[in-house]
């Protein structure tokens, strides 16, 4: 069994501190995520504290390759691709706006490896750091991330075109699945080692925070609605079929709910259920 590597990066040059808390947070969490999402760990979880005007900077060059990588996989017209290079130049300024609300965000990286990548200061902004729980919380969050994308293996979640890449369910569906799957895993992990689930989102924020937290700006980035449907669809699953069948989901993608099914887990539930008996 190959061993798993935790490497955290302190970018910054100023949070050694920190960086070994996470460091010390992934190795306290990662058996316990492992066991209950039924998810293998990959050889490497890399995690990078960064700038805020680092981590911005990161954010916007891996829509780029995204981008990038869309363009050589699909057979994209010139206004697709004039278009979605328009689409990333008016989306470049999200990151300004939504950094102070971002803990932490797991992505692939310019050397094609998985990381997440970290503001100190975001953390302290988000209240993550007011508590040792909510650290714990985020990182159990981040560690599920690293997870999917090893359990994925080739399957293509990031892309401007989804369509094109035969993902057909609603637009909702990707971040609700990948977000509440995260946020299913991270309670249950809080709550198998400390008895509770705290969750750092309901914790005090700085005002930075509040200064950002509108409405119109939330609205840049994943809805809250994610996190919340998608961890009781996902909870839901899990308790009737179990992790092994819901986690089929990494590879086929024709399995990621509907936006009606989002709602209506059952029918989320009956179709798995009833697409793995035809299997059998």
């Amino acid at each position: 069994m190959t061993r798993t590597r935790f490497t955290v990066l302190d970018d910054t040059q100023r949070h050694p501190d920190l960086a070994e808390r996470i460091d010390q947070n992934l190795r306290q969490v990662a058996p316990t995520v492992t066991e209950i999402t039924g998810l293998p760990l990959p050889a490497e979880v890399r995690v990078r504290l960064l700038t805020p005007r680092a981590w911005r900077q990161e954010v916007r060059q891996h829509l780029h390759r995204v981008l990038v990588r869309d363009i050589a996989d699909l057979d994209l017209l010139p206004a697709e691709m004039g278009g979605a290079r328009l689409g990333l130049k008016i989306a470049s300024f999200k990151p300004v706006l939504l950094w102070p609300l971002v803990p932490a965000t797991a992505q692939e990286a310019a050397d094609a490896r998985w990381e997440t990548t970290t503001v100190p200061q975001a953390l302290c902004h988000s209240g993550v750091l007011t508590d040792e729980h909510f650290l714990v919380q985020v990182v159990a969050h981040e560690l599920v991330h690293h997870m999917q994308a090893e359990a994925a293996s080739g399957a293509v979640w990031a892309s401007l075109f989804l369509p094109k890449r035969g993902i057909l369910a609603s637009p909702k569906s990707v971040p609700t699945v990948l977000e509440g799957h995260a946020t299913w895993a991270e309670q249950q992990t809080l709550t198998r080692l400390f008895g509770t689930a705290a969750d750092f989102r309901d914790g005090p924020k700085s005002g930075r925070y509040r200064l950002h937290n509108r409405n119109i700006i939330r609205r840049l980035g994943p809805s809250r609605e994610a996190y919340v449907q998608g961890s009781r669809l996902i909870a839901q699953a899990v308790a009737e079929l179990g992790t092994g069948l819901v986690n089929q989901i990494w590879k086929d993608l024709s399995l990621l709910p509907t936006e009606k099914e989002i709602t209506d887990p059952a029918a989320w539930i009956y179709r798995i259920e009833r697409g793995h008996a035809r299997a059998c």
